[in-house]
């Protein structure tokens, strides 16, 4: 089974997790835990494949920052850090799921930064810089409802 496979069979278990008994949520942890310290990064074209994107896409997400690379021993080519991708592909997986099409990255982000008190700082880390670059810029628009908007829109 290949890293991607194992992930997604991972993200799977943890999305029912409520459904186990307490001896397989422990088990579904160990075996986690194992799995991220023997596959802390993850090449492109592994990372593309997790999140089902294309690897131009992927190429986008990390030229704007959305998605960081780090420098790994032992690899030549830049990698991605396998914690925050797998967090971030188990919230896409969910958002298509519930039939999401566009923005998934960014709803994705979100929800992690909401969801998930210990991702805050990690957040800030790995994304801070890109989201303050990009709020910095003046092609952003509102996604607030106007002045006009009422209750029969």
């Amino acid at each position: 089974m290949t890293a991607v496979a194992f992930t997604r069979t991972i993200a799977i278990l943890r999305r029912n997790a409520d459904k186990l008994p307490a001896e397989g949520r422990e088990a579904l942890d160990a075996l986690d835990e194992g799995f991220s310290a023997a596959t802390p990064d993850y090449s492109k074209k592994e990372a593309a494949d997790l999140l089902e994107v294309s690897q131009a896409t992927l190429d986008k997400w990390i030229a704007t920052g959305l998605i960081p690379t780090a420098r790994v021993p032992g690899h030549k080519r830049q990698r991605i850090p396998g914690k925050p991708l797998r967090a971030i592909a188990d919230e896409i997986s969910q958002l298509r799921e519930m039939g999401r099409k566009r923005g998934l990255l960014d709803e994705a982000l979100l929800r992690l930064e909401q969801e998930e008190p210990g991702w805050r700082k990690q957040f800030d880390e790995l994304y801070g810089p890109a989201f303050a670059a990009r709020n910095a810029g003046d092609d952003l628009v509102s996604a607030a409802p106007g002045a006009d908007w009422g209750p029969n829109d």
